[in-house]
C-alpha cells in the first residue's frame, strides 16, 4: 500500500474525529461520489416504481425495498471513497465497470441477510469490498477491527439513523401542509389509510422526503465508517510512524546521492586541472565516511523529536459534567392556528407512534418473561445435570489405582504386615516393602478417608495425607522414603529398617482383618 499518496493526514485520532474526517472527505469527492451513487441507485429506483405504480398500484413497497437494498448500494461508495483517499477518484464509468465485481465478489448475501442488521456494518464493509477476506480468515479480520471502535460504529449507525427519520419527519410535514386540504382523502381515516387512498401523484410527492433523505444521507454514512476503518488499520499498523521513517530513508539517500555527486565532480575537477589523484580516493572515501555519520546522527536527532511529540501514543478523553438548564415554558400557550386536516394528519401520526410505542412496549415485557423462564430452566437443568456439588454431601469413592500401584482391599492380604515381614524372609525386599507402601495407601483412602485421585504421584499422596490426615504422614513419610531410595535410587535397604516399618505399620493400622 502506497501511502505516501494518501489525502489525509496519519496521526492518532479518537474514534469521533475519525468519523467526523470521513463526512468531511466524503463531502470533498462529493461530486463524484454522488454521481457514481445516483447512477446506480436511481435507475433501480425508477424500475421499483414503475413495478409497483403500474403493476401493483400500490408504491408503499418501494421504501423498504430501497432500504433493504443498502449494502448493496454502499459497495459503490466504499468502491469510490476508497480510491478517492488515494488521490484517484474513478469516473463513473469506471465505477459501472467494476460493479460485477463489488456485488459478486464482495459477500453481498451475508450482508443482504444475515448481516443487513448489523450496527458495525459501515465499519465491516471495507473488509469484504477491500480485503477480499472469506470464511473464518473474514471473521477473524473483522473481530480484531472491531475492537476499541466497535462501539463508535454502533452509535455512527444510531446517529445517522435519527438524523434521517428527523429530515424525513421534516420534509413530510412541510409537503404536507402545502398540499390542499380538499386534494387528501376523508377527514376520519388514518395516516396508513390515507396514504393508501391519495392518488398516485400525491403518494410519490410523501415518499419522495422518505427516499431523498436515505439516499443522501448513506453515502456519508459510509465514507464516516470508512475513516474509522483506516483509523484501526493505522492504530494496528502503526502507518503513520512507517510513513515517517519512509520520509526520514528518503531524505538520508537524497544526502548520500549529493555526498556521491559532490565526490564524483572533484574527481573530475582533479583530473582536469592535473593534480595527482593518488592520495585523493582515500580523502573522498574518508569525507563520504563523515557524511553517513552525520547523516545518522541527523536521523537520530529527527526521529528523537517525532517521537517526542504528543500525538505519538498518547490518547487522552476529558469528560466533563455540567448541569443543563430546562428552557422556560410559558404558562400561557397559543391555540393551535393549523389547519383542520393537518391536524387531523398529525394526530394520526401520534396515534401510530403511540400504537408502536404500546407495542414495543408489551413485546419487551413477553420478551422479558421469555427470557426469565429460559434462564430458570436452564439452571434447573444445570442443577439437575451437575448437581449441587462435588464435595459437600456425596460419597467420595477411593480409585482403584493409585501413583501405579492397585490399593483395592480385594487385592490384599488380611495382615498385610505380616504378609511383608515372609517376603522379607524369603529374601524379596522389593516386594516386601512395594506391599507395606501399597497396604498404607489403601488404609489410607479406605479408612482415613484421604481423597486420593487416580493421576495422583506419591510425593501427591504425601502432601494430600498431611492435609487431611496428618497423624499418619511422619510414617508415610519414612515409608515413601524407604521406597523412593530402594526403587528410584537403587539403594539397598537393611532388613532391620523394613521389618521396623512393619512393626511400627502395626501400631499405626492394626493387625489381622483389613477393616
Amino acid at each position: 500500500m502506497e501511502l505516501e499518496r494518501l489525502s489525509v493526514a496519519l496521526r492518532p485520532r479518537n474514534h469521533w474525529e475519525a468519523i467526523d474526517l470521513g463526512v468531511r472527505l466524503g463531502i470533498h469527492h462529493a461530486r463524484p461520489l454522488y454521481a457514481a451513487w445516483f447512477a446506480v441507485t436511481l435507475p433501480v429506483l425508477a424500475v421499483l416504481v414503475l413495478i409497483f405504480s403500474l403493476w401493483k398500484g400500490e408504491i408503499s413497497w418501494v421504501s423498504p425495498i430501497m432500504w433493504w437494498l443498502k449494502p448493496a448500494f454502499d459497495r459503490v461508495a466504499v468502491h469510490v471513497v476508497s480510491h478517492s483517499v488515494f488521490g484517484e477518484t474513478p469516473s463513473v464509468r469506471a465505477t459501472l465497470r467494476a460493479l460485477p465485481g463489488l456485488l459478486w465478489h464482495t459477500r453481498l448475501f451475508a450482508g443482504l441477510t444475515w448481516g443487513r442488521f448489523s450496527m458495525s456494518r459501515s465499519l465491516k464493509l471495507p473488509v469484504d469490498v477491500l480485503e477480499g477476506l472469506r470464511g473464518r480468515p473474514a471473521r477473524q479480520r473483522k473481530s480484531l477491527l472491531s475492537r476499541r471502535v466497535s462501539s463508535a460504529a454502533r452509535w455512527q449507525t444510531l446517529v445517522w439513523l435519527h438524523l434521517e427519520v428527523i429530515l424525513w419527519l421534516s420534509l413530510f410535514g412541510l409537503l404536507a401542509m402545502l398540499v390542499p386540504s380538499s386534494m387528501w382523502p376523508e377527514q376520519g381515516s388514518g395516516l396508513w389509510q390515507r396514504l393508501t387512498e391519495a392518488p398516485l401523484w400525491l403518494s410519490l410527492l410523501l415518499y419522495l422526503p422518505l427516499l431523498a433523505c436515505s439516499l443522501l444521507l448513506e453515502p456519508l454514512y459510509v465514507a464516516g465508517g470508512f475513516m474509522l476503518y483506516i483509523k484501526r488499520r493505522t492504530d494496528l499498523e502503526a502507518w503513520d510512524v512507517e510513513l515517517q521513517l519512509r520520509r526520514l530513508a528518503r531524505a538520508r539517500t537524497a544526502e548520500q546521492a549529493k555526498a556521491l555527486a559532490s565526490s564524483f565532480v572533484g574527481v573530475l575537477l582533479c583530473l582536469l586541472l592535473g593534480f595527482s589523484l593518488a592520495g585523493s580516493p582515500p580523502a573522498h572515501a574518508s569525507d563520504n565516511a563523515t557524511l553517513r555519520e552525520q547523516a545518522v546522527e541527523r536521523s537520530a536527532q529527527e526521529i528523537q523529536q517525532v517521537m517526542q511529540d504528543p500525538a505519538f501514543g498518547k490518547e487522552e478523553q476529558d469528560r466533563e459534567l455540567r448541569w443543563r438548564k430546562a428552557p422556560k415554558q410559558d404558562k400561557k400557550t397559543e391555540a393551535s392556528k393549523l389547519p383542520d386536516s393537518l391536524q387531523s394528519l398529525l394526530n394520526s401520526v401520534f396515534e401510530g407512534m403511540k400504537w408502536i410505542g404500546e407495542a414495543f412496549a408489551t413485546l419487551g415485557r413477553v420478551g422479558g418473561w421469555v427470557l426469565i423462564l429460559v434462564a430458570v430452566a436452564l439452571i434447573l437443568y444445570l442443577v439437575s445435570r451437575f448437581g449441587w456439588g462435588s464435595g459437600r454431601g456425596s460419597r467420595y469413592v477411593p480409585p482403584a489405582e493409585l501413583a501405579g500401584f492397585d490399593i483395592r482391599p480385594q487385592s490384599l492380604p488380611d495382615d498385610i504386615a505380616g504378609a511383608a515381614l515372609h517376603l522379607l524372609r524369603t529374601g524379596d525386599t522389593r516386594a516386601a516393602l512395594s506391599l507395606l507402601f501399597r497396604g498404607t495407601l489403601s488404609r489410607l483412602a479406605h479408612q482415613e478417608q484421604v481423597p486420593f485421585t487416580r493421576g495422583d504421584t506419591e510425593g501427591d499422596c504425601l502432601e494430600r495425607t498431611r492435609k487431611h490426615a496428618p497423624a499418619r504422614s511422619a510414617f508415610l513419610a519414612r515409608l515413601l522414603g524407604c521406597w523412593q531410595r530402594l526403587a528410584y535410587a537403587h539403594q539397598s535397604i537393611g532388613a532391620h529398617e523394613i521389618e521396623a516399618l512393619c512393626q511400627e505399620w502395626w501400631r499405626e493400622f492394626g493387625g489381622g482383618t483389613h477393616e
